[in-house]
């Protein structure tokens, strides 16, 4: 039998837990499940984000760490989880998780006219039990019922026959309806009828708990995605599924148990019950809709890159895991095609009023998401993009969380001015800040058109020869310094190039130019602090008049709340997907020399 050691954490409060783990396990392992590990990689040892502290019977450093950690750090007992082997008892140090700051994940939900009949319930009822002439209740409830089909559970009819007794007169009943046929679920009385809008995000979660019948938004509810110690990107959980027996059926639940955690705060929230929730609205993109339902996820991972569905999908929520009413119907947006999922739906549910413009949607993220539209038809296509702009991959790179560096302002007189997000200290930049402080160094002429830095930068700033290649250090305070190398800048590039080789491929596809779009939204968390005239300069978006440019903020979640009270939003989303073309761009011709050209800068 395998020996058993002991780890102690100790958490940023002081609090110490004890967990007992197998001998010879890494300490990623050991962590994974509770959500501690931050990483890109998914464990593989090559994004060095991983540092914790550790004392005790741990294996030596190992070579590949001293990549990513300097000497000193190590012989502080700083190593990298994945790398560190637990041989003995030890205490290791818990990093402080942040989660997305909820004022930068969330922007106010319209309230919306609650007009769906998709989930209602239905009042009726049944004659009493006759003891000279008995009919079995279930007869007798599809009866009262007639021309509706009955799809109920054993448990809700022993629940029922309680209550019939012979000699009771005539019981008054509520049937809970979906798609204004299905009775599943017949009550003794009627609870508020509760609806929850979801959107399943890579990097975080998004919940929204309303009443179907007035439209009033209850509580609301974001949360860091814990499958991200697995990997930030899609790709690395596609790999973690397939390449592990039970990694599907692990990353489910991981998920799944992170919307249950946040279902339940906020029940507590506005003091409702679980089985008042009978319906639920998801969208995401197309590799979190498949984990969510379980579903095998190696057609995205290997071209053509097609999953299992993109037409919207309907179950129970006992199907899932979720706790709430076991038969809620769970409804899944149509998708869009490709990588270009539900979230991306949604979002357009949010433009209905600008429909007649000729306009660019882009969801700028670990996989970039672009639809055009114009003159009532939509093309579509989604843009590897990587981690870059969400901090990851970056020398000091984080996500949108406490002490990121998410705004850079003017360099005087070698210092930077900077806003941060929370109170505390620096802890490094998110990806917007690194997109400011790569438009303000290209601005001033210290990096050329292909992202190096410039003789005037090696003469006004302080760049170091690193092993990353030059590297700025920038002085931000108590904090000490930050690092931007040529590795990050060339990070950057790759991914504003993504993307914009998606938006030239697209205008190309419907015969317009940069000059025929009337608007460009900026859609996501990320967006909301994207400044427009840096994205110009940078490349990422074409030459427009920055006025152009509007964010949109957390569309995504506010499509999923119109289509869960609104049944004509809900047809309109799927009418959406009809009208799309999507544009694979890895198969058009001209997709390589675009994406080279647009690596560069523009000066």
């Amino acid at each position: 039998m395998a020996e058993k050691v002991r780890v102690i954490a100790v958490h940023p409060s002081g609090e110490k837990s004890i967990i007992w783990t197998l001998k010879g396990s890494t300490l990623h392992e050991v962590l994974e499940v509770h959500g501690y590990i931050h990483g890109i990689c998914g464990g593989r040892g090559t994004c060095g984000k991983c540092a914790i502290q550790v004392q005790g019977a741990v294996n030596p450093a190992q070579k590949e760490e001293f990549n990513h950690l300097m000497p000193d750090e190590i012989r502080n007992g700083i190593r990298l989880a994945c790398f560190c082997k637990v041989l003995g008892d030890c205490q290791i140090s818990m990093p402080d998780v942040q989660e997305v700051d909820k004022k930068s994940a969330l922007s106010s939900l319209s309230r919306v006219n609650a007009d769906q009949e998709s989930v209602t319930y239905k009042q009726f009822f049944i004659p009493g039990l006759d003891a000279q002439d008995p009919v079995p209740l279930y007869n007798r409830i599809a009866a009262s019922l007639d021309g509706y089909k009955l799809d109920l559970q054993p448990g809700n009819l022993n629940e029922l026959v309680k209550l019939d007794r012979p000699g009771r007169p005539s019981m008054e009943l509520y049937a809970l309806l979906v798609n204004k046929q299905r009775v599943v679920q017949v009550r003794r009385h009627r609870p508020s009828l509760l609806g929850l809008a979801v959107d399943l995000g890579s990097t975080s979660l998004f919940t929204a708990l309303y009443d179907l019948e007035s439209g009033q938004e209850l509580a609301i509810a974001t949360h860091t995605n814990m499958q991200r110690v697995y990997g930030e990107d899609v790709l690395s959980r596609i790999s973690y599924a397939l390449e592990h027996p039970d990694g599907l059926q692990l990353l489910q639940q991981i998920l799944v148990n992170n919307l249950n955690n946040m279902i339940a705060d906020m029940l507590d929230q506005c003091r409702q019950f679980q089985d008042s929730i009978a319906k639920v609205t998801v969208v995401g993109n197309p590799v979190m809709l498949h984990l969510l339902w379980g579903l095998d996820v190696s057609g995205l991972g290997l071209a053509p890159y097609t999953g299992i569905f993109t037409l919207p999908t309907q179950c129970q929520a006992r199907d899932l895991g979720l706790d709430i009413n076991p038969v809620a119907a769970v409804f899944t947006l149509a998708q869009l095609g490709g990588f270009v999922g539900a979230d991306t739906t949604a979002c357009l549910l949010t433009l209905a009023d600008v429909r007649e413009e000729t306009f660019l949607l882009i969801d700028v993220g670990t996989n970039g998401e672009i639809v055009l539209n114009h003159g009532g038809e939509f093309w579509t296509a989604s843009a590897a993009a990587g981690p870059a702009f969400e901090g990851g991959g970056l020398s000091c790179g984080i996500r949108a969380s406490e002490g990121a560096i998410y705004r850079v302002g003017e360099l005087q007189e070698g210092s930077l001015s900077f806003d941060v997000l929370g109170d505390g200290p620096v802890k490094g930049l998110c990806g917007s800040g690194v997109v400011d402080l790569i438009a303000m160094l290209l601005k001033h002429e210290y990096l050329d058109g292909s992202g190096q830095f410039t003789a005037k930068a090696h003469q006004d700033l302080s760049i170091e020869k690193g092993p990353r290649g030059n590297s700025w250090n920038i002085p931000v305070g108590e904090a000490g310094d930050i690092t931007l190398d040529q590795e990050d800048i060339r990070q950057v590039q790759l991914a504003k190039s993504a993307i914009r080789t998606a938006i030239d491929l697209l205008l190309t596809k419907a015969n317009l130019t940069a000059d025929d779009l009337d608007a460009v939204y900026l859609a996501g968390v990320f967006g909301s602090f994207l400044r427009a005239e840096n994205l110009i300069r940078i490349g990422m978006l074409p030459s427009i008049p920055d006025e152009k440019v509007k964010n949109i903020g957390n569309a995504a979640a506010r499509g999923a709340v119109l289509a869960l009270l609104s049944d004509e939003k809900w047809d309109e989303a799927t009418h959406i997907c009809e009208q799309v073309h999507y544009l694979s761009l890895a198969e058009e011709k001209d997709f390589q020399d675009l994406f080279l050209t647009n690596i560069n800068f523009p000066l």
